[in-house]
């Protein structure tokens, strides 16, 4: 499964992004977080084509949350 795959995957059991590093030499690093259940999940790519996939993903939700007020993870 790729990173990209896993991080779609944990939005859908409720995982939120929290924090997202960038660091020269090893990529980046998403810090997931289940508000709910309290868990946190880290999901480290240095694959450039996983990046823009998921910073995709997360300009849809942000544009989607704007829009209807809340996060709508069902793209």
């Amino acid at each position: 499964m790729s990173n990209f795959e896993e991080f779609k995957n944990k939005y859908n059991d409720g995982y939120r992004c929290i924090y997202k590093e960038n660091t020269v030499g090893t990529g980046t690093t998403l810090h997931l977080k289940n508000f709910y259940t309290e868990k946190i999940h880290t999901i480290n790519t240095n694959n450039q084509m996983e990046i823009g996939q998921i910073e995709d993903f997360l300009d849809q939700l942000e544009k989607v949350k704007k829009q209807s007020g809340h996060d709508c993870h069902n793209l």
